[in-house]
């Protein structure tokens, strides 16, 4: 028996984060302020396939700063039977006090899908289950919450001072502390569960309202943070909760947060407890004075724990202290990030130490702006460019640089050459890199030379992997914006659910995870089963095989992707693999992404040497596929696939053109002119060169041009024939009229963007344009001839 229970709310739209942007008046004679905050957790679709009954899915819910929470459910389903006792049930823990209560079905229904009141700010969510007994799954809603004074103060009264640390800043729209640390792009720390909504970091943070309402320090004094620089653990109890991040130089200044600030902490290893003490210096709530809620205080008291990754001591810290730095008072040094109230019942505060194995992996391999160096938004870096033409490229630095040690690195084929970048404020750097020749592939990387961190590259890899540039004009062989069906074949690998669908997306409401509207505005796109309600993939996975294309050795493949997974970076992904030899394989894996992009789609394109170097091979009955694949059984993977395109990059050079109207009547050197062609047949590279060769030796002559063929012979006193036909025109202005002189022959470079016809016209991609050369001829029966005519179709 599976007892399945579903709730639909539309908080997000109503309530937006207002409740985390505003703190409440905290009034003693006023009832405890309540807030609702929209928080989206699943566990996905679990059982237990063991042999005993166990917890088969767990998750942590933290909103820092909370004095209590309760838990709103959005859908649950358990499984077994509750009469004969093998009924799931969901096991909520606080991390404050040890509380615990378990709901079966049947109490999630008396309960109204909602959870007790916890105290705390952070509770543990658990899924118990029985053998055999059928999939199971819990989701949230919500939470409501009071913010206010809980069980983190130490003592008697709240014994926090105002403070004026320039190395502590606070973290919004969430509300804890983060700190400035002395790596070599100067970023920070905070609370692993303090990264769920984290987007601007303040300093120099005024005094709030009267009631409590927090002011905002200037814009000067403002910092946005660089999502892809940010790693955390996402908060996972006591001793094992850490983040890692950076923000982008201030929009206004010019300046990272380390160099306006003037300092940051130097990061230390936990002493032994006896004799030392513990200083805490953050954001916390207040009440009394309510002018200092969420303003930076400090307190010091002694060390109470040092246990491998947990710290312990006896200071006072409030909601909003998360993140804090854990200060060791006798050296100044930071030793960890505090994380956890707990005072009232177990004595002392927790953190996090410094010491622990999976930050410390972290803080060796930064990414984003802590790795120093950052392309500008504004000038991403393109796939493929247009040859002849210079490219404009931009840097943004953070941190401080040595004079003129800004430089980007170019290749087309050969050595790399270095070119210095100049600064246009707001420490963004440009350069132009020369005009590449059609045909070659360009590579770029940038280099620092940083005072602190040494000499840094951009992408990490520098000359062994850098950003890949096609250059030419690229053509679309193939294209699919899933408006009709072109025969892509979905298939399922053993998911439960998930499977591919093509149409417009549904955009369910009561679902949080599925796009809006497709990828290319085009309305239909493939996602992963396009339906109301919970529909993610799920236990295994599902794949989406194109039909029948020809990939050849300059073929990008461009396509869009939708990729929402709550477990990003796990074994959670979506695959993109070729195929040379059809559908049946074997395939080759070409990209694997990790990475969740959340409501947003994303675009990649694959470029020939992506693909090539992954050991896929260019065929006339190539395949593509996409496969969205969940290991993670508590996590959600909805994935979509929309815009796919064949893309081909014209650039050959050489002879161009089909001859017609020909052979031509011979001439007085006793045979036919002949013209012929050199250059590109993409009309904006406008690079082409009529040839005519057998010429008469010694003799003037001209190039013709036309919008259409004909074969016209000539009236009597000449030879040959007239070959164009439409509006036509003559390459006889001066500079143009040839000589043949002693090798009877002659080239001319033509404008293409200057057609002599009347009006002078412009070739662009899908005409054909027709040429043939005029010549003077004397001999016995005539005074001039014509060569046989030349096609050219324009790409």
């Amino acid at each position: 028996m599976t007892i399945r229970l579903r709730t639909t709310r539309s908080l997000v739209a109503a309530l937006g984060l207002s409740a985390l942007l505003v703190a409440p008046s905290f009034g003693q004679s006023q009832a405890e302020p309540q807030s609702t905050i929209p928080l989206a957790k699943d566990s996905g679709w679990v059982q237990n396939t063991g042999n005993q009954p166990a917890v088969i899915a767990s998750y942590t819910v933290s909103i820092p700063g909370a004095s209590w929470v309760r838990l709103f459910f959005d859908e649950v389903t358990l499984s077994g039977n509750l009469v004969q006792g093998t009924g799931s049930i969901i096991r909520v823990t606080s991390h404050a006090d040890g509380a615990v209560q378990e709901l079966s079905a049947v109490g999630v229904a008396q309960w109204s899908e909602s959870s007790a009141y916890f105290n705390g700010d952070t509770v543990e969510v658990d899924i118990f289950a029985y053998p055999g007994t059928g999939l199971n799954r819990v989701s949230i809603d919500h939470v409501d919450m009071a913010w206010g004074v809980f069980n983190s103060q130490c003592g008697a009264t709240d014994d926090r001072l105002p403070s004026n640390d320039l190395r502590a800043g606070r973290l919004m729209p969430i509300g804890c502390t983060s700190w400035l640390i002395n790596d070599c792009s100067e970023c920070y720390l905070t609370a692993g569960h303090c990264t769920g909504n984290i987007s601007v970091v303040e300093f120099n943070v005024p005094q709030s309202s009267s009631g409590g309402g927090l002011n905002h320090p200037s814009p000067d004094d403002q910092y946005a943070v660089d999502a892809s620089s940010t790693q955390s653990n996402g908060g996972q109890g006591v001793g094992n909760d850490w983040a890692y991040f950076g923000t982008f130089p201030n929009s206004n200044t010019g300046l990272n947060a380390g160099e306006a600030q003037g300092s940051t902490y130097i990061l230390g290893t936990a002493p032994a407890v006896s004799g030392n003490d513990i200083r805490i210096t953050g954001f916390g709530s207040d009440s009394s004075p309510s002018t200092r809620n969420q303003t930076q205080q400090t307190h010091v008291g002694p060390f109470q724990v040092n246990n491998g990754s947990h710290l312990g001591y006896e200071t006072d810290t409030q909601g909003g202290n998360s993140g804090s730095p854990v200060i060791w008072e006798q050296t100044g040094e930071a030793i960890g990030i505090h994380t956890h109230g707990g005072c009232s019942s177990s004595g002392y505060n927790s953190g996090t130490s410094l010491s622990h194995p999976d930050l410390q992996t972290a803080l060796a391999n930064p990414q984003g702006v802590c790795m120093g160096v950052s392309l500008a938004s504004l000038n991403p870096m393109p796939t493929i460019i247009a040859p002849g033409i210079p490219l404009d490229v931009s840097v943004q630095v953070s941190g401080q640089v040595t004079a003129g040690a800004v430089l980007v690195h170019y290749s087309n084929g050969g050595a790399f050459q270095a070119l210095s970048m100049s600064p246009v404020g707001g420490s963004v750097y440009s350069a132009q890199v020369p005009a590449p020749a059609c045909g070659s592939d360009l590579s770029v990387y940038f280099t620092i030379d940083s005072l602190s961190c040494g000499l840094i590259s951009s992408p990490a890899g520098g000359a062994s992997a850098p950003h890949l540039i096609e250059v030419g004009v690229a053509t679309v062989q193939f294209a699919d914006n899933f408006q009709t069906d072109q025969g892509w074949v979905a298939q399922n690998l053993g998911a439960t659910t998930g499977d591919w669908q093509r149409g417009v997306p549904v955009n369910d409401p009561g679902w949080s995870y599925d796009p809006a509207t497709d990828g290319d505005g085009s309305g239909s796109c493939y996602l992963t089963q396009n339906q109301l309600g919970n529909t993610d993939v799920d236990n295994g996975a599902v794949s989406l095989t194109s039909p029948q294309f020809d990939l050849t050795t300059d073929s990008i493949i461009h396509f869009d992707y939708f990729l929402n997974m709550t477990a990003s970076g796990s074994t959670d992904h979506l695959l993109v693999e070729l195929s040379a030899n059809g559908p049946g394989g074997p395939w080759v894996l070409v990209e694997d992404i990790t990475t969740s992009g959340g409501l947003d789609w994303q675009s990649m394109d694959i470029l020939p040497a992506q693909w090539i170097a992954a050991g896929a091979a260019a065929s006339p009955t190539s395949h593509l596929r996409f496969t969205a694949n969940d290991a993670d059984t508590q996590s959600i993977v909805e994935a979509g696939i929309d815009g796919v395109q064949i893309q081909s990059v014209l650039c050959s050079y050489g002879n161009i053109g089909s001859n017609y109207c020909g052979p031509a009547v011979p001439n007085s050197s006793g045979s036919p002119a002949v013209i012929s062609a050199v250059g590109s047949v993409v009309a904006n590279i406008n690079d082409v060169t009529l040839f005519a060769d057998d010429l008469p030796l010694n003799e003037f002559n001209y190039f013709l041009t036309g919008t259409a063929a004909a074969f016209v012979p000539t009236p009597s006193g000449s030879q040959g024939n007239f070959c164009i036909g439409g509006s036509g025109g003559r390459y006889n202005q001066p500079g143009n009229i040839l000589f043949s002189g002693t090798t009877g022959s002659v080239q001319l470079q033509i404008d293409l963007t200057a057609i002599p016809t009347n009006p002078v016209q412009m070739a662009v991609a899908g005409q054909t344009w027709y040429f043939q050369n005029w010549y003077r001829d004397n001999n016995p029966s005539s005074t001039s001839n014509f060569s046989d005519g030349l096609q050219i179709l324009f790409q």
